[in-house]
Formats: structure tokens, C-alpha cells, sequence
């Protein structure tokens, strides 16, 4: 049920000086960080050798000269007769793909797969030979292509041979002008030894000049992990450089001596490095102080490992003092944390005798939760059949607000205070409280438009966001634009995961032809931390577009530590990076909530007659009141208590005298609540002068 807590702010906004504080939990359960062991850690050596061709199972054979018969664009998966280890994990089957590379992992490359080291697909590891869109010949005076694949030698010292036979080193159908040549790459048993190995070209027909560049070299899980190769055209082929970034080429030109092709049986190898770092790094549970993080042993375990956490995400490097040293198992707890505030977190493997690997190329990002105010004291009360019931609640901190609920999760809001008078009750009924703290208003996501030109799709385009705790969007900025209307009409969308509408609002906008400043208020709820809420547009009359941005003038993702991180534009069905769409400049407001605590309103079955309760009613007065006031008959009362005009709990479980002395109070309206003997309640209003 959807929490309402305008009032709540409201509240809050009127106090002199509150603790801003903020409820954390990050990423839904804790982040999924894929902080791989690294390509980039694999040592690079070359050399000169010999290319041995192989005659092993052929996975196709050029059958023409068009783009569908001679070997373009396909892939083709391939079960190894041994285990590989490659980054660290043991694979079963690799993925062959045409364009001179292969894959690891269930992902395979789409067939039109050309970058397969700077690309972004989702497979969890390349080898490039000779990456690049390439096709292969059949019968150019004699000369046909194929594809096939080998294991050599004996265990535990096999190869895996992938042999490309004949390609051309561009895409090309031309029968007139044909450059043959061949690579291999070769998976070493044991070792996990990664070699490509090259025999030099000919022409087979004609000799019009080829040139372009090429991927050569290791991805990771992700493009950000690398480890390839580099040439200009001013530099040989053979004489490459490490590679300066995921897209990093090596030139070649058939012709031409500088840049050149691979001369026969030059030989590039990649060796794993012999203490590699572990896989997965996660967080779990995490607490105001402490947060559980685990991973995954690499393929051959370490005796220990090594962590280093920095609320700052610059990386460590190979010189940085770990701050949790050799840990035994594969998981760890963090302690001595701060509230709210976002840790990095980075692992390596220790081998012992001063060997390490690498630290983890990427962070683990964690959010600890923040410190909410407590429900300290809880005080029910009995009612009588058909009455009702005040129930009394305090907190430890004086800006906390108290929120009733009918329910120990979920449910409705039914009070604010420290006290809570009930409906009429009929039967024994369970109430929750809670304290909570609201931060001041902050600002995320792109303040002003920087372009001048809108989009007028109106159904599910907006931003995507996560939400790290309980927030408020209180606001957000639209540009709305028209040609001949000065008017219109905006209906703005919060949506969960699943598309579901939590909230919505149709609010009338000012248009002009550029697009308009319209700063529209929400008091959206975001009830719970989650991934991939939406605000979107999802309806406009007689609006034409709305301002957004493409490709430049922004960068996500816009986040505010601990309350929320917009990651994407809500493109229709499918989350895009390369827009910014209509909704700028987002006020919000986060809430920091205790777990809450029940109150119960208990039913008295020993009510007296409507008589009697009436000749109980108790007499207080002076009313107004200077220092004291005089109750009758104390010895009916169990106990006191005094709160303010709003409810706030000022004094509690006083002792029922005759002469109740209240001097220390400031002047204004408070109220007396009777704690009667008999299970009932009584409550006056009194007036200190």
C-alpha cells in the first residue's frame, strides 16, 4: 500500500534544525560486482616459429563467392576434449566465429560480431587472432576455404587448434582480386598457454592493395579488461606495441612492406599469471557499521586473500597495503564502517612468499545503511467495547517523526505522533509505530537542457532509476515545446520493474515554441529500495515535443550517494544510455525509518456502565493554568502523561497526585492523558499561561 509521508515533510520543514539522516539498502540486497580476474594480467611474449597446418573435423567449407556461401558471418560452437581455464575459469566448449576470433561462456557473439575486444556483448571472454569482418574463397584458381579444429598431442599436455584456411583479410566477394591467408589459435592443456600463430599471404588472383586494421589480442567479462596489440602504419606488423585501449588495432596493407601482413610463423602468446585473482566479488548483508562481502576461488586457490576498501574509488595499485591481509575462506566481514557512506571495495589473491595478483579491475560499490532514530518507550492502552483507544509512543531523537501503521510491514499510515487515538474498536487490536528522519531536499539528474530539439513520443519514455532507500521525487523540471499552443496538459508516471504504475499525475504546463521552464510538483513515493523504477511520460495534449538530449550534454549515471541513481533513459520497453529524456533536474528527499514496534490496544471486559463512567470523569482545573494544577480524586489514576499540541510526548508516567506541578513547562497548549486504574483512558486539554 502506498506510504503517504507529504505531511510528514511538512512537518519536518517547520522545526529549527533537524539531523539529516538516510535509510541505505544498496542495490536491492547488495551489488553484483564482476571483479573478474584480469586478461590484462596475462604476460605477452612473441617469436618467430613455423605455421603447422592442421586437417582436423571441418566446421564449414566455402561453398561460393556471395556473402551467404564463403564462410561470412558465422559462428559455431565447439565442445573442447579437455578443461580450459581462461580468466580464471574452467570452460567445457568455446565459440568459433568467422570474423577470426573466438568466445567463452553461454553467450555466443552475434554472427556479425567485427570488434570483438572493444565490443560490449555479453560473452565472458575473447581471443582474437585476426578480428575483423572477413570472408574466405572457394575455387579462385584452385583455392578454397574452410574452418576446422584439432586437438593435438597427449594428456596433459594437448592442444586445441582453431584453424582459419585460406581467408581473404577483408570481406570481399570479387573474384578478380583475392589475398589468401591463415591463422590459427592454439589452447594449451595444462598451462592454459593462449597462442595465435600466423602463416604469411599470397595473392591467389589479382593484386589490388588491402589494408585496414585488426583486432589482436584478450577481452575479459567486460571491455574494460583487455590485453591486445598495436601498430600504426608507420610501424611492421611483427613490431606491435601493447595495445593503449579495448580498441586498439594493429595495421596491415597486402602490398606495402610498413604496415605488412604477419610474416609466416610469427607467433603471439599469452601466458596466465601464476597467482590469479578470484572471481565475483559480492556484497551481502550490510549493517550501519559492517557489510559481508564473498567471492569465488579462482582456478587454482591461494592460501589467502587480500582486501582494501577506500570510501574514495580511486584503485590500489601493486604498492597499496591491503587493510584486511590473508584471509582464509571466501568471505569477509568489514567492520568499523560509517553510516551512510559508500565504501569501494577491491580484492586480490595472496600465494604466500610476497606473490600476489593483481587487485580486482573493478570496485565493489556498497552503501552502508544509515542510523534511524529508535521508537525508545511504548504504552497501550485498554479501551471499552464500541470506544476507542490512545495509544503513546516516544523516540530518541527530537526531530524524529512518529508514523503509525495497522500493519508490522506494508499497510496503511493511520497516525502521526507520539500519541494515536484509535477508531472505535469492538475486539484486542495490534498497531506499529515507527520513527523515522527525512533529509533535506537535494537535487540529481541533468539540471538544464543543453539541446534545443525535442522527441514527441509519449508513452513510457523518461529516465530509469535506482532507489538505494524510501524517497520522495518532489519535484522535476520539464521543457515542454509547440508551435501554436500556449497551453497543455502532462501526465508524468512512477513505475516499478515490472511496469507496474505506483504513482501518477496530470498537471497543466506552459508551452512555447523553444520549450518552457515547468517545474512540476510530484510527491512521488518511492516505497521501497529497488532497480529500474521509471519516471516517464506517458500522455501529453496539445504539446508537440518535449526537450531531451542525444548523444552528448550528459552522462550517466546521475546519483546521489545512499538515495538514488538515475542509470538510463526509459526509451519505450528498453532502458538506453544514448538519450536524456524530458525530466530534469529531480528534487527528492530520502527517509531513514526504524523497523517497527507494536502497540496493542487491549479490549476491557470489565467496563463499567455508561453511569458510572460518567460519574468518573475526572475534574482538572485551573484551565488555564499558571504552575499547577489540581486533579480530583488521583487515586483513581495510574498514571500521566503530557504532550504537546501535536502529539509530541513531553512528560511520561508521572505520578498521580492531587496537586500536579507543571512549572517547568513554556506557555501554549498541551494535553493530559489519564492512565485510569480501571483500563480507560482520559484526555484534557489545558492551557499554560
Amino acid at each position: 500500500m502506498k506510504k503517504n509521508y507529504n505531511a510528514l515533510f511538512d512537518r519536518i520543514r517547520e522545526k529549527k534544525s533537524f539531523k539529516q539522516t538516510m535509510f541505505v539498502i544498496i542495490l536491492v540486497l547488495g551489488i553484483w560486482n564482476t571483479a573478474n580476474a584480469q586478461v590484462s594480467a596475462y604476460s605477452f611474449a612473441q617469436s618467430s616459429g613455423s605455421f603447422s597446418p592442421i586437417a582436423g573435423t571441418v566446421l564449414e567449407t566455402a561453398t561460393g563467392n556471395t556473402s551467404a556461401t564463403s564462410l561470412n558471418s558465422n559462428v559455431y560452437n565447439v565442445v573442447l576434449p579437455f578443461n580450459f581455464f581462461f580468466n580464471g575459469i574452467s570452460y567445457s566448449s568455446i565459440n568459433v566465429s568467422t570474423n577470426g576470433f573466438i568466445t567463452f561462456g553461454s553467450t555466443a557473439p552475434t554472427t556479425t560480431n567485427t570488434s570483438p575486444i572493444s565490443g560490449t556483448a555479453a560473452y565472458e571472454g575473447a581471443i582474437a587472432a585476426f578480428g575483423r569482418d572477413l570472408s574466405s574463397m572457394y575455387d579462385i584458381n584452385g583455392i578454397t576455404g574452410n574452418i576446422s579444429w584439432e586437438t593435438i598431442g597427449t594428456a596433459p599436455n594437448r592442444e586445441v587448434v582453431v584453424q582459419w584456411k585460406n581467408f581473404r583479410p577483408n570481406n570481399s566477394t570479387s573474384t578478380t582480386t583475392a589475398y589468401s591467408f591463415s591463422f590459427q589459435i592454439r589452447l594449451s592443456e595444462t598451462s592454459n598457454v593462449i597462442n595465435t600463430v600466423y602463416e604469411s599471404g599470397s595473392y591467389v588472383v589479382g593484386n589490388t592493395s588491402i589494408s585496414g586494421t585488426v583486432q589482436i589480442g584478450l577481452r575479459g567479462t567486460s571491455n574494460s579488461d583487455f590485453n591486445n596489440r598495436l601498430n600504426a602504419t608507420s610501424l611492421e606488423f611483427y613490431n606491435s606495441t601493447v595495445g593503449t585501449a579495448n580498441s586498439s588495432t594493429q595495421n596491415f596493407n597486402t602490398i606495402n612492406a610498413v604496415p605488412g601482413m604477419p610474416p609466416s610463423g610469427l607467433t603471439y602468446t599469452w601466458t596466465p599469471p601464476a597467482c590469479s585473482a578470484p572471481q565475483g566479488l559480492a556484497s551481502g548483508s550490510i549493517t550501519t557499521n559492517t557489510a559481508n562481502v564473498s567471492w569465488t576461488a579462482p582456478s587454482t586457490a591461494p592460501s589467502g586473500y587480500d582486501i582494501y576498501y577506500s570510501t574514495s574509488n580511486v584503485p590500489p595499485t601493486s604498492t597499496t597495503p591491503p587493510i584486511i591481509t590473508n584471509i582464509a575462506g571466501t568471505t569477509a566481514t568489514l567492520t568499523s564502517l560509517t553510516p551512510l557512506t559508500t565504501y569501494y571495495v577491491w580484492i586480490r589473491s595472496n600465494c604466500g612468499s610476497g606473490s600476489t595478483s593483481v587487485w580486482s579491475l573493478s570496485a565493489l560499490q556498497l552503501t552502508t545503511n544509515c542510523q534511524p532514530p529508535l521508537v525508545s518507550t511504548t504504552t497501550g492502552a485498554a479501551f471499552c467495547p464500541g470506544s476507542s483507544a490512545t495509544l503513546l509512543a516516544g523516540t530518541t531523537s527530537p526531530t524524529a517523526i512518529l508514523t503509525w501503521y495497522n500493519a508490522s510491514t506494508g499497510g496503511n499510515i493511520v497516525g502521526t505522533g507520539g500519541t494515536f487515538t484509535t477508531p472505535a474498536l469492538t475486539a484486542t487490536t495490534d498497531y506499529w509505530v515507527s520513527a523515522a528522519n527525512v533529509s533535506a531536499d537535494m537535487y540529481v539528474g541533468k539540471d538544464i537542457p543543453v539541446s534545443t530539439t525535442g522527441n514527441s513520443t509519449f508513452t513510457n519514455y523518461g529516465l530509469v532509476f535506482d532507489a538505494y532507500s524510501p524517497m520522495v521525487i518532489k519535484e522535476v523540471d520539464v521543457y515542454p515545446m509547440s508551435p501554436t499552443n500556449t497551453t497543455g496538459t502532462i501526465t508524468i508516471n512512477l513505475k516499478n520493474a515490472s511496469g507496474t504504475i505506483l504513482e501518477t499525475k496530470t498537471v497543466n504546463v506552459n508551452v512555447s515554441v523553444a520549450g518552457v521552464l515547468n517545474t512540476v510538483a510530484l510527491n512521488f513515493t518511492v516505497p521501497a529500495a529497488g532497480n529500474n523504477y521509471r519516471l516517464v511520460v506517458d500522455g501529453a495534449t496539445d504539446i508537440s515535443n518535449l526537450r531531451r538530449e542525444i548523444s552528448s550534454g550528459f552522462s550517466y549515471p546521475y546519483t546521489l550517494t545512499g538515495i538514488c541513481s538515475i542509470t538510463a533513459a526509459s526509451f519505450g520497453a528498453n532502458p538506453s544510455s544514448s538519450y536524456y529524456y524530458y525530466l530534469y533536474n529531480w528534487k527528492v528527499s530520502s527517509i531513514c525509518e526504524s523497523p517497527r514496534s507494536m502497540v496493542t490496544a487491549t479490549l476491557n471486559g470489565n467496563c463499567l456502565s455508561t453511569a458510572e463512567v460518567e460519574r468518573d470523569v475526572m475534574k482538572v482545573y485551573p484551565n488555564p493554568f499558571t504552575d499547577i494544577i489540581n486533579i480530583d480524586r488521583p487515586e483513581l489514576v495510574r498514571a500521566i502523561h503530557v504532550t504537546d499540541a501535536s502529539g509530541k510526548l513531553i512528560k511520561n508516567n508521572l505520578r498521580p497526585e492531587s496537586v500536579l506541578v507543571l512549572d517547568d513547562l513554556l506557555q501554549g497548549l498541551y494535553i493530559l492523558i489519564l492512565d485510569m486504574k480501571d483500563g480507560t483512558k482520559q484526555s484534557v486539554k489545558v492551557i499554560k499561561k
